[in-house]
């Protein structure tokens, strides 16, 4: 009797648990949804992680489409736009600087199948996520 009192109260924590961390998933989800309706007929999708100074993050963009992204961390001003165009010449790589929390060039035109190495040329972090900053995020970093 005492093992399967033991068993229960094991299986009530763990199915308590799988519930909460359920909730916190569903929750993450819904925000991210936020950000996937802005770019719907956006097929490129990245989120590069913490660029530190010096580090670079690059993403080949293979369909013709126009790309928005953002860093972040200093959302609202730090946006750029990726558009993917065959009436360019085809190069392999092209390159955006990060430079006073701006992308640099802001908006770049690129041919199918162009590798974009964005470069950090600042002294603090910078991250790159496709999509538009949403209103409710007003981009400041306590760590900045």
């Amino acid at each position: 009797m005492l093992i399967s009192n033991h068993q229960n109260t094991l299986l009530a924590i763990v199915v308590s648990l799988f519930l909460i961390f359920t909730g916190c998933g569903d929750s993450s989800t819904d925000t991210d949804t936020e950000n996937d309706d802005n770019n719907q007929n956006q097929s490129a999708n990245f989120e590069s992680g913490l660029i530190g100074p010096g580090e670079t993050f690059s993403y080949t963009f293979e369909e013709e489409e126009t790309v928005d992204y953002y860093c972040t961390i200093h959302t609202p001003d730090m946006t750029g736009q990726i558009t993917v165009t065959s009436s360019v010449e085809a190069v392999d790589r092209d390159t955006v600087e990060m430079e006073n929390d701006q992308f640099v060039p802001e908006n770049l035109e690129v041919a199918p199948n162009t590798e974009v190495v964005w470069v950090n040329n600042q002294d603090h972090d910078h991250d790159i996520k496709t999509g538009t900053p949403s209103s409710d995020n007003d981009g400041d970093d306590p760590n900045y």
